[in-house]
């Protein structure tokens, strides 16, 4: 039973031995950073278009708003968006109040609702885009409160400027390693820094109360310039070095 211990103890040994060498991190290393980039334009805008009513009467307010944006809504169908990209962002309807004699008194009401419309596709071509914004206020649309852009798909951005970092961390390696006199061994480990993500891009926040309430006036269309954005990656690598 002694024997058959000790042989145990020997290869428990042993195992644990063969555990603190493999897991035991390289003596030298060269640690560098490198950032990289990928750069697109936007391809996919989302709009947010509102109507904001006022009056005396709470059902001709109610009336007034809802036809508006029924209006608004059809003719955005009508430039060939889906509906599942067309979606109500927010609907109010509240009371207005005067305070003036010490208790409130309701002089009128007011209604406001927004949609949010995706229109895919602007790397190509912005007309869409543009006829959805001129023609929602021609419809009866008061309030533009933006334009965002950003990207379908911004994974793939975003493994472009990977690429990128980690092509130029090898090449910046190397380069110290050449200049230290030091042999650039195999990569032991790598590191992404925070920062790649990319919030849309407002193309404007501003509020279109009035435009449109004169029908005689013609309508020009706004132009969309969606630029192009950047998406930035950090990434370290760590080289084992002789």
């Amino acid at each position: 039973m002694l024997i058959v211990f000790i042989a145990l103890l020997i290869v428990q040994k042993g195992m644990d031995l063969k555990t603190s060498v493999d897991n035991k991190e390289p003596g030298n290393t060269l640690s560098v950073s490198a950032e990289g980039k990928a750069t697109a334009s936007p391809d996919l805008a989302t709009v947010t278009i509102g109507v904001l009513s006022q009056g005396a009467n709470a059902t001709e307010v109610k009336n007034k708003n809802n036809d508006k944006v029924n209006k608004i809504i059809a003719f955005i169908k009508e430039q060939g968006i889906d509906s599942k990209d067309i979606a109500t962002s927010q609907y109010n309807f509240y009371p207005q109040q005067d305070y003036s004699k010490g208790f409130p008194v309701i002089t009128g009401y007011q209604g406001n609702q927004t949609v949010t419309v995706k229109v895919h596709g602007i790397d190509q071509s912005q007309t869409k885009l543009e006829s959805i914004l001129d023609g929602s206020v021609n419809n009866g649309a008061n309030e533009i409160q933006g334009v965002f852009f950003t990207f379908e798909n911004p994974d793939i951005l975003q493994q472009k400027a990977r690429e990128d970092a980690i092509a130029k961390a090898k090449v910046k390696g190397q380069q110290l390693a050449d200049q230290t006199g030091l042999k650039l061994g195999k990569i032991v480990g790598v590191s992404e820094g925070q920062g790649g993500y990319f919030p849309p891009m407002p193309y404007a926040q501003s509020s279109a109360r009035g435009i449109g309430d004169d029908m005689n006036q013609k309508s020009i269309a706004p132009s969309i310039e969606p630029g192009s954005q950047d998406v930035n990656v950090s990434i370290s690598v760590v080289f084992e070095v002789k």
